[in-house]
């Protein structure tokens, strides 16, 4: 995992890059992920700025985010936090091209309190939108106030980092897996074996985990140092691991 100030730099040099210009869109981190953008010396070059739309009328009045989207699945939601990233985007389209521009959102649960069995304090959504693509990954947290929004601010970055990266690329294929795994009480599921191309691994630690539409995922390592991702698809239901090149890492 990057370091913060790490994880800061990086991004702006990526965005440097691929020519892209950034957007924040944020309600419970109530603008930290700009605060850390901005610490870094250069990043007025990409990026822009962002809308800390803490109540859902500064949602739907500043992003552009629709009431009927608010009132059908709650402002802690995949659907709200992609509205969210793309309304940001959105914003600057006048002065750049949508294929400029990139937009990141989180909405959330801080705490203490707030928070509901459906929707439990921790619980955070962050949104992606870019050129082809607007995504939600879903994060529980176990912090207090305070660190349920730093880790949601870095989770955030990360995401940000991994897309810029084109991680999603770095992966060579993917296949269907039988795995061995018990499901944690905050919903993350631990796996201990998987199969890949007919060979059983057994997992050493685990890295990430995240949720999106696709399904539940989490990465892998195994001996010696190799990086899997499994994939726990929604519908229909079943395994997945994604195969991986070398060089790839927990994160």
């Amino acid at each position: 995992m990057n370091d913060e100030k790490d994880l800061d730099v990086q991004v702006g040099t990526w965005l440097r890059q691929r020519g892209l210009k950034l957007v924040t869109a944020e309600s419970c981190t109530g603008g930290l992920i700009g605060h850390r953008l901005t610490n870094v010396p250069g990043s007025s070059e990409y990026y822009l700025g962002g809308v800390v739309s803490y109540a859902n009328e500064a949602k739907e009045q500043l992003l552009g985010v629709r009431p009927e989207t608010l009132r059908q699945y709650g402002a802690v939601s995949a659907e709200v936090a992609k509205e969210m990233a793309f309304g940001a985007r959105r914003l600057l389209s006048q002065r750049f091209s949508m294929e400029q521009l990139i937009g990141i959102s989180v909405s959330g649960v801080a705490g203490p309190g707030g928070g509901s069995a459906e929707k439990p304090v921790g619980l955070v959504w962050i949104g992606l939108s870019a050129p082809g693509l607007d995504r939600a990954w879903k994060h529980i947290w176990p912090g207090n106030r305070k660190e349920n929004k730093e880790l949601s601010a870095q989770q955030a970055l990360q995401i940000l980092l991994d897309f810029l990266q084109g991680s999603e690329g770095s992966w060579m294929g993917i296949e269907s897996s039988q795995v061995v795994a018990h499901w944690a009480s905050d919903g993350r599921f631990e796996p201990s074996q998987f199969s890949c191309q007919g060979v059983v691994y057994q997992v050493e630690s685990t890295g990430r985990s995240w949720e999106d539409e696709t399904g539940i995922h989490v990465l892998c390592m195994v001996y010696g140092g190799k990086v899997f991702e499994l994939v726990f698809r929604l519908q229909p239901a079943g395994w997945l691991v994604r195969l991986p090149v070398e060089g790839s890492r927990l994160a």
